[in-house]
Formats: C-alpha cells, sequence, structure tokens
C-alpha cells in the first residue's frame, strides 16, 4: 500500500524538481541515450521521450 507519505514527496518532486513521471509510468530505458556530452545526451532524451 502506497502511505500518505509518499504520495507527497512524489507530489512535491512534480512540482518541484519538474519530475517527468512519463519516464517512471512508461518504464523507458534511457541507457541508450548516454554520449560524452551532457548536451547530446539531453537530445537524445528528449528525442527518445517526445
Amino acid at each position: 500500500m502506497i502511505s500518505d507519505k509518499e504520495i507527497f514527496e512524489t507530489m512535491g518532486m512534480v512540482s518541484s524538481q519538474h519530475l517527468d513521471v512519463r519516464c517512471i509510468t512508461m518504464g523507458i530505458s534511457l541507457f541508450d541515450c548516454i554520449t560524452g556530452s551532457a548536451k547530446d545526451t539531453a537530445a537524445k532524451v528528449y528525442d527518445k521521450i517526445t
């Protein structure tokens, strides 16, 4: 059973840390998005999710 505390923690992550729940709920693996630079990795992650 999910506790009230866990629900509030998740809500906090979504609102303050901009947690993208699509990665969690869809089970997307981002390991193949890893590159040598943060910019290229971010672009691959964006392309995979959108």
